[in-house]
């Protein structure tokens, strides 16, 4: 959220003009994709869903979000977790690595780590790690990814959900386009945004940390093969994408 007090609409639009449609795309893909493979796995269908909105959209926070509202079992949220923070802390320590040998730009890498690694959290990490720069272009485009679960959460919502009334939406994202406009339409100083970019990457290493912890306490016994095979080739597939986008 503090994020969005540090990036400026002159960076934000012009990323969101360049990247929307191939982001649509991108997400749609790897929906699809998921869930083809989730059938012919055959995986239970709230299973699926989970994975593919996990590993489509924005990892944790879609399962957190969907899981609940389509009545999925523990095990199942479970399984989802499990697979999705071990990816977390993978992009986390090997992404940047990948960016330097590569030789992408800041620009590039923030775009590439907004599309190929899940949690929003874990991108933003992965981002810093980088560089500075890039981590304005990953937050933007990952928030604008996160917007994918709005039609999501409503299909489903309207499909499991016999009342039709209840929405649960990602309170973080309006939050940061509060921010986000708070920040446009006031001239803060620089030593404020100095202050607030210190602080959000403060909060950015502990998020990474909380993930290490999630990930220390998984029991990978528990994991089947069939999810964590689909997630691996869902997730192979998406990062070639992912590459191929951000040098296009």
């Amino acid at each position: 959220v503090l994020l969005g007090f540090t990036i400026s609409t002159v960076t934000l639009i012009p990323i969101i003009d360049a990247y929307a449609s191939w982001l649509l795309f991108f997400v749609i893909f790897s929906f699809v994709l998921s869930f083809v493979l989730g059938k012919i796995f055959g995986l239970d269908i709230k299973l699926n869903i989970l994975l593919a909105s996990g590993l489509s959209i924005c990892g944790a926070t879609a399962i957190a979000l969907i899981g609940p509202l389509i009545k999925a079992s523990s095990k199942f949220i479970f399984i989802s977790l499990a697979i999705l923070f071990s990816f977390n802390a993978l992009a986390i320590i090997f992404f940047p690595s990948i960016g330097i040998f590569l030789k992408m730009s800041d620009y590039e890498f923030g775009v590439f780590s907004a599309l190929a690694i899940h949690d929003t959290g874990s991108v933003i990490g992965s981002a810093l790690a980088f560089s500075n720069p890039s981590v304005e272009v990953a937050a933007s485009l990952k928030i604008l990814r996160t917007l994918c679960l709005i039609p999501l959460i409503l299909l489903l919502n309207y499909k499991f959900n016999e009342s039709k009334t209840s929405f649960i939406f990602p309170s973080f994202i309006i939050y940061f386009f509060v921010a986000l406009t708070i920040s446009n339409l006031f001239e803060l100083s620089y030593s404020l945004i100095d202050y607030l970019k210190i602080l959000s990457k403060a909060f950015i290493v502990f998020g990474v940390f909380c993930i290490g912890l999630q990930s220390s306490k998984i029991e990978f016994k528990e994991v089947s093969i069939k999810p964590l095979a689909l997630a691996l080739v869902v997730w192979a597939c998406v990062i070639p994408m992912a590459y191929f986008i951000s040098v296009t």
